[in-house]
């Protein structure tokens, strides 16, 4: 498979200022791309770009910040957080529309549609992360929720709803239930109320040593899940982790084993540099081609990385001396990824962007 890179054309840059271009989706009716371009460490713009003519325009305002980007199952619109509110666009709706909760919810994350109005998502409320399913109309249900515990990462494969649950006491396991909706309540408080009489059992299927984040499964029996460092120290030149493979055997029983490691630079997560995604488009991308990833750890930038899960080798297939890679992206005829930029990007309606190509 060929890795592509993407690039822009632009006659208008600065050297002084970082900024970072790099693919979030593609809508493959249309086969065009959502192409995130952070403009400083506190302001985000997304942009379409079509492949064909090589043109991009921007399909929101300049006055959001579209974070977590998801496309709706049916290519409907796509949705996003904006200052911690869950907004949806369509392509005929001249505003995107802003989920209101019922419900005294915030920091909602990594939002998952399961139709074009109705999601799921890892929330807070009193304090604690839940797990809670939203519809279009802002109606909130708790999925999993308890005093002392948060409930984070949640992944829907058929009937079960895995998570990662992190005890009052610091100690993280993956674990999972059913995804079982209750009878639906006009009210929060009675919603939370009929799930406190009626909670839902909770398996453990994994304890971990460490903190462990952004857990992905493919089915019921295997998935993937990162493990991080207790504590981030900005004097630390680069941040280490490490990757997880899953899997459940026929027995029923949990088992993991570590697939590599890799680093990420501290000035990309922390400080005035930053991601303002922060570690979300630095993750591992796995796919049926293997599991691409980036790594600082045998340069001072990112690189892109392949593992070929049968062999279990790592090789390197991209970089560029002083430009991070990053933002991985499967499509029809290949994989793209962005990163940095070698300096600051006059973008403006109708800027022409072109794809490079890597053997």
């Amino acid at each position: 498979m060929r890795a592509k890179i993407l690039t822009i054309l632009c006659c208008f840059i600065s050297l002084h200022a970082k900024e970072f271009l790099y693919p979030v989706g593609y809508h493959s009716e249309q086969d065009t791309f959502f192409i995130m371009y952070q403009k400083t460490s506190t302001h985000l713009e997304l942009w379409e770009w079509d492949p064909k003519t090589e043109y991009a325009q921007q399909v929101l305002l300049s006055r959001y910040s579209p974070a977590g980007f998801t496309m709706l199952p049916d290519h409907s619109g796509f949705s996003f957080i904006d200052n911690g509110m869950l907004k949806v666009k369509q392509p005929l709706k001249r505003s995107p529309r802003t989920i209101e909760y019922n419900a005294p919810l915030y920091n909602v994350e990594q939002v998952h549609w399961i139709t074009s109005h109705t999601c799921y998502a890892s929330g807070k409320y009193c304090d604690y992360f839940g797990i809670f399913h939203i519809d279009w109309d802002g109606c909130v249900q708790p999925l999993v929720w308890q005093d002392g515990c948060d409930y984070l990462y949640p992944q829907k494969i058929g009937t079960d709803l895995f998570f990662v649950k992190r005890s009052h006491e610091g100690d993280y396991s993956v674990a999972y239930t059913s995804y079982s909706m209750k009878r639906p309540q006009d009210d929060f408080s009675d919603s939370m109320l009929l799930y406190l009489e009626n909670q839902p059992i909770i398996h453990e299927a994994l304890p971990f040593e460490t903190p462990i984040a952004f857990l992905k499964m493919v089915s019921d029996r295997e998935g993937f899940v990162i493990s991080y460092p207790e504590k981030l120290l900005q004097k630390n030149p680069a941040v280490p982790f490490n990757y997880y493979r899953l899997y459940r055997s026929d027995e029923g029983g949990w088992s993991k084993e570590r697939l590599f490691s890799f680093t990420i630079p501290t000035a990309l997560l922390v400080g005035a540099d930053r991601l303002y995604e922060s570690i979300l488009p630095l993750l591992p991308y796995s796919c049926q081609a293997g599991i691409y990833f980036v790594d600082s750890s045998e340069t001072s930038f990112l690189a892109l990385y392949h593992f070929d899960p049968s062999s279990g080798i790592a090789k390197r297939i991209a970089e560029k001396n002083n430009q991070h890679f990053f933002g991985v992206q499967l499509y029809a005829h290949g994989v793209i990824y962005g990163g940095s930029m070698s300096g600051q990007i006059e973008m403006a309606e109708g800027v022409q962007m072109s794809l490079g190509t890597l053997s």
